[in-house]
């Protein structure tokens, strides 16, 4: 670090030239007891060196004890005690190995031993050392020689271990320089394979070139012949096709003959056209190739938590480049000029072909854009008596393909069905189709528009315009009605023939078994005869059931009464009958019994329980179609008519019923919600 032999320590000798000393302070004293002055010898020196004033009085000495002086005397004869140090030798072979590394041999040759009286040959310097001869073992003799060695002696050793470094940082470079060798001759023969590698991969662009510009001047050329081509390019070549982008090159090559080709193409009459040949070379083109960025968590007290996504833009590739600026144009030419919606196969068949191979972005234009847009207005403007196609033919077929733009079509198609109900009338057929609605409906929601749009114009149907006349019988309203048997729930259109169609029965029934002449065998051929009227599940359901069972109890009583039949036979109030045992069931069941739902599994709501327990007395509920002026809930009407008449109005909210009591309306249970709709 600089310093020298006899200067003090710093970069100007200003430091301390003897090492600091310590002195022992006399015992039985305290500091600076009597004068005592506890500054060394050394610290004397340095102050007169640096140009201080240092009186050799300063110091007091303690007095001695007469005993000491002379246990001083009598020593001083004797020789001083030796103090045995120890010391160790190290070859520079043991310095080089403790640096960390075996040294190469030194190979210095023959050494000779001259140090004693004659010479000898040594097989080490270490060999040296080991003479236990010296010119002298007196540590007294001769300190100046002794100091001088020893600074030689560190000198060397100082000298010794930065060769020994010295030769472990070259080992280091040595073994450093060899792997730098052959990472570069691996890294030559690697670019030697690449520079062989790209050559063959232009080899194969110039053929596709080449054969590019021949097909540029034949008039029906094909995409089949670049095939080879392009699965070399992917078997042989595949690192350099991702690395180097090759699908450039690919879709360049091909665009000329796909321009021609997708001008002379009709999408509607041909949707297979150049899927086949696409599909082929789906890897070459790069389809729908996903980006797998890999996810990296975040560590969030202790949880491990996946960044949220982050939203690149991402440009277009090559393909689909081609896609948007050729093919798409072509296809939207076609569906906005040739295709109508009233005939949907083609553009479906298009879709289908296409769907899942086109980039999303693509499908999704094609769909929202160009095919969407026409379908609405189809349905907008569909109407049942000019239009000869029905509903779910512009509908239906896009069902599957929609996914959640479903409901946008769906409320369209719904509300078109809900209108074609209302401006329906009772002399109309059913609209042709209907029935398929019926699953697309939710349950509540299409047995109320039937009971709101379709029971009352039934009911005014077989209760205006339905006369029963054994001699002349018109069956035409009544065909009419049967012919909803399958879109109106049983419970409703049992309700609706026991409430229109038996009472009228029944009292012609009792006039033909009070004559005085009645044949029974007429009357049970006429009672066979409107009992094979009614399709079998329309017999099997309850109330109609219990209407011909009324009926031959009817002739029953007649037969048993013979002659007193004319004045015996009580005439039948189906009306009183139907309140009597609605009576008597809303005593008998405390609480409202569960029915099944038709159709599909549903959630039981209150609203539901009330439906069925009104079911199961004989009872409508139907939409009133307004709602309660202070609660602003909707009003139902509970009646045993059709009409919409009479009755009770109700809403409900909060799991109760509530009539009218007076001016305010009031919760109710259901069995007086019962007893006071049959009033």
């Amino acid at each position: 670090m600089g310093w020298e032999a006899g200067t003090g320590l710093g970069t100007t000798g200003e430091g301390i030239v003897i090492p600091v000393e310590s002195k022992l302070r006399p015992k039985g004293m305290g500091i600076a007891f009597k004068g005592f002055k506890e500054k060394t010898e050394q610290s004397k020196l340095e102050a007169r060196r640096r140009g201080e004033v240092v009186s050799d009085d300063e110091e007091v000495k303690p007095r001695k004890k007469k005993g000491d002086q002379q246990q001083k005397k009598s020593d001083a004869w004797k020789r001083p005690k030796k103090v045995k140090v120890k010391v160790e030798h190290k070859t520079y072979e043991q310095i080089v190995a403790e640096a960390g590394e075996e040294p190469a041999s030194s190979n210095i040759g023959q050494i000779i031993d001259a140090t004693g009286r004659t010479p000898r040959e040594v097989a080490s310097i270490a060999d040296i050392s080991l003479s236990s001869w010296t010119p002298s073992t007196d540590p007294t003799r001769i300190p100046e020689v002794r100091h001088n060695l020893r600074l030689i002696a560190d000198a060397c050793r100082t000298d010794l271990d930065g060769l020994a470094r010295e030769a472990k940082a070259l080992e280091e470079r040595k073994k450093w320089i060899v792997q730098e060798d052959a990472r570069l001759k691996k890294k030559v023969a690697d670019e030697a394979d690449l520079i062989a590698r790209m050559q063959q991969v232009t080899l194969v662009v110039d053929e596709i070139n080449s054969q590019a510009k021949e097909l540029a001047s034949v008039y029906e050329a094909s995409l089949d012949v670049f095939s080879p081509h392009f699965s070399k390019l992917l078997t042989q070549f595949a690192l350099e096709f991702d690395q180097y982008k090759l699908d450039e090159i690919v879709v360049a090559a091909i665009t000329p003959i796909v321009r021609r080709t997708i001008a002379q193409w009709n999408p509607l009459q041909d949707p297979f056209g150049l899927v086949s040949t696409f599909r082929s070379w789906k890897q070459a083109l790069k389809v729908n190739v996903v980006d797998e960025t890999p996810k990296t968590q975040v560590d969030i007290y202790g949880a491990r938590a996946a960044p949220p996504p982050i939203l690149v833009e991402k440009p277009m590739t090559p393909f689909e480049s081609l896609l948007w600026n050729v093919w798409l144009p072509k296809i939207r030419t076609c569906i906005n000029n040739d295709w109508e919606p009233t005939d949907p196969h083609p553009a479906v068949k298009l879709y289908e072909t296409w769907s899942t191979f086109l980039p999303p972005f693509v499908r999704d234009n094609m769909l929202d854009q160009l095919i969407l847009p026409k379908v609405h207005k189809a349905v907008a403007d569909w109407n049942p008596r000019r239009d000869s196609v029905s509903l779910q033919t512009l509908v239906f077929p896009w069902l599957p393909h929609l996914g959640l733009r479903v409901e946008d079509v769906m409320g369209d198609a719904r509300r078109k069905v809900k209108s074609l109900l209302r401006s329906w009338t009772a002399k109309d057929e059913v609209p042709k189709d209907l029935g398929v609605w019926r699953e697309v409906f939710d349950p509540t929601d299409w047995d109320n528009m039937i009971l709101k749009n379709v029971i009352p114009k039934l009911g005014a149907l077989l209760r205006d315009e339905f006369r029963i006349n054994p001699r002349n019988q018109d069956m035409k309203p009544l065909e009419r009605v049967i012919s909803w048997t399958n879109l109106i729930r049983p419970s409703i259109f049992s309700q609706l023939l026991e409430s229109e169609f038996f009472p009228k029965w029944l009292d012609v029934l009792h006039i033909w078994l009070i004559q005085p002449k009645v044949s029974f065998e007429e009357v049970a051929q006429w009672y066979s005869f409107w009992k094979g009227s009614f399709p079998e599940s329309v017999q099997t359901m309850p109330d109609v059931a219990r209407g011909f069972t009324r009926g031959l109890q009817l002739m029953n009583k007649a037969i048993e009464l013979g002659p007193d039949a004319p004045t015996k036979l009580p005439r039948p109030d189906l009306r009183a009958e139907q309140v009597a045992a609605s009576a008597a069931a809303a005593a008998k069941h405390s609480t409202p019994p569960v029915i099944a739902r038709p159709a599909r599994v549903q959630e039981i709501t209150f609203r539901s329980i009330v439906e069925d327990f009104a079911s199961l007395h004989n009872l409508l509920f139907m939409p009133a179609g307004r709602a309660h002026e202070k609660s602003r809930m909707p009003l139902f009407r509970v009646s045993s008519t059709v009409g919409g008449k009479g009755g009770l109005l109700v809403y409900i909210q909060d799991d109760a019923v509530w009539a009218p009591d007076g001016d305010e309306y009031r919760a109710i249970t259901l069995e007086d919600m019962v007893l006071r709709a049959n009033r």
